[in-house]
């Protein structure tokens, strides 16, 4: 007999997320539903099967401004550095290609200092 025990509250999703094994064609593909339902119009994945992307995860429109779609789904909770890191490069990605604005989709925990820090992130 084999009985599977769910974490309870939540819990479930937050480690399905966190130890995410599912790729990146996968991740994009739920960043992009994510960005519907935050309002995002007419998102555009630049390659959802792989490949070189010129900066950007998929474009899209908000508020009548394109902006940059990123993901970034490691397996694991990584440390701040590294997710700053992908961040700035995301966000050069999105200068490149005209953006107003960067959406970071990851699933990652971020405390609300590091938030602010990514927020406050510029490299004009």
């Amino acid at each position: 007999m084999v009985i599977l025990l769910r974490r309870a509250e939540g819990r479930e999703t937050f480690y399905r997320l966190l130890e995410w094994d599912k790729g990146q064609a996968a991740s994009e593909r739920l960043a992009a539903l994510i960005l519907e339902q935050e309002g995002f119009r007419d998102i555009d994945p630049s390659h959802p099967l792989g490949g070189k992307d010129g900066g950007k995860d998929m474009l899209c429109e908000f508020n009548g401004f394109k902006w940059i779609g990123a993901v970034y789904f490691p397996r694991g909770q990584q440390n701040f550095s590294a997710i700053k890191k992908k961040y700035r490069h995301d966000l050069e990605g999105a200068y490149r290609n005209g953006a107003k604005g960067i959406a970071f989709i990851t699933n990652q925990e971020l405390s609300l200092m590091e938030r602010k820090t990514l927020e406050e992130t510029d490299e004009t």
